[in-house]
């Protein structure tokens, strides 16, 4: 009788443990699909949308699909027409604590921090040392010198001035600049130009240019028959200036390419990859450790290393009708590049001076 009962007790004792994952397997309860709120994403034009539908209700409804802003999120609002006015306490303690929104253009005020959301329809031109929360245009956002935007911005183009912070996403619909010294996190648009227009990539830098040119040299040939059109090499590989190779590269080490090379597919590799001067490369370029390109490169896919990335000056990475992405935690890119797509850097991102120039 004992033994029995004690039988039962231990059966008792180790089964309990398991009840949760018998009722899990009997109900189900994780079919449906987890929702994901917009604010905690970084798809901007989905919360920009929010914000739009709610300055068009003027804050007075709730139900928004992504509810990131209630019926009071706006409040206090100000309506605005052409340059802002701060009140007398605003004007004493260089912040305004309202929502700020217009119709038309909005012209901000030197020195002020902007702890509310700002919406100019046709247009925003911040003052400089400006600190905000949240930019929206349907028109240009001009983000003057030494600004920092705290949260998110999105506009149909976006010009950001020298030495400004940009700690949360900004993008664009179709063009985005970065002038020189300005830091991010995360920016995409249709076309992103770092620097100044007069330092942009050469026009026949197109990165999903036929073959030929300049750009095509003596062949490549592989000591061995590649697999499936990829050559894979097991150790630290030097791939010769001016040379042309067809597939796909894995290297199973550090990789280096002289200038002028061309390979026509993607390049991998375990360690660090260097690329010299007008290297182009037809598909993606991905390595373990970091990656440096030199001026003038030309990469057709995304550019992606677990460490850091540097892009040298005048660079291309994506095309017009070919977006794509460059991502590191630490991304420093020189002036004259243009990235077609999105360039992420959670850690840092910078632009940097061309060291060429005097």
């Amino acid at each position: 009788m004992w033994a029995l009962l004690l039988g039962i007790l231990t059966m008792l004792l180790f089964g309990l443990p398991l009840i949760p994952a018998v009722l899990e397997w009997r109900r189900r309860l994780d079919v449906r699909p987890l929702a994901i709120d917009s604010e905690h994403t970084l798809d901007v034009a989905a919360v920009a949308a929010d914000f739009r539908a709610m300055v068009g209700r003027g804050g007075a409804r709730q139900g928004l699909r992504g509810r990131l802003y209630s019926a009071n999120a706006l409040r206090p609002l100000v309506q605005v027409t052409g340059t802002f006015m701060p009140t007398a306490a605003e004007a004493l303690i260089g912040t305004c604590a309202r929502t700020i929104v217009t119709s038309g253009s909005l012209v901000l005020p030197d020195g002020y921090t902007f702890s509310r959301d700002i919406y100019g329809r046709r247009g925003i031109s911040t003052g400089r040392r400006n600190r905000m929360q949240v930019l929206l245009s349907e028109g240009e956002i001009l983000v003057r010198s030494d600004s920092e935007v705290q949260r998110w911005a999105h506009a149909r183009t976006v010009h950001v001035e020298p030495r400004c912070r940009l700690l949360g996403p900004l993008s664009a619909l179709y063009a985005m600049r970065l002038e020189e010294d300005c830091e991010f996190t995360s920016v995409s648009a249709a076309e992103i130009g770092f620097g100044g227009r007069h330092l942009a990539a050469p026009p026949d830098m197109d990165a999903t240019a036929p073959p030929g040119g300049d750009w095509a040299h003596e062949v490549l040939n592989p000591p061995s028959e590649p697999s499936d059109g990829r050559w894979l090499v097991t150790h630290d590989m030097t791939f010769p200036a001016g040379t042309l190779y067809r597939g796909d590269l894995i290297v199973q080490g550090d990789l280096w390419i002289g200038s002028g090379a061309r390979v026509i597919g993607s390049v991998k590799a375990n360690g660090r990859i260097w690329l010299g001067p007008r290297v182009r490369i037809d598909g993606a370029l991905i390595a373990g450790g970091a990656i440096s390109i030199a001026r003038e490169c030309a990469i057709a896919g995304p550019v992606a290393a677990e460490r850091e990335i540097e892009v040298g000056a005048r660079s291309v990475i994506g095309a017009a009708n070919k977006r794509t992405t460059v991502v590191a935690p630490v991304l420093r890119v020189r002036v004259g590049t243009v990235v077609y797509g999105a360039a992420c850097a959670p850690e840092k991102g910078r632009v940097l001076a061309d060291v060429a120039t005097p």
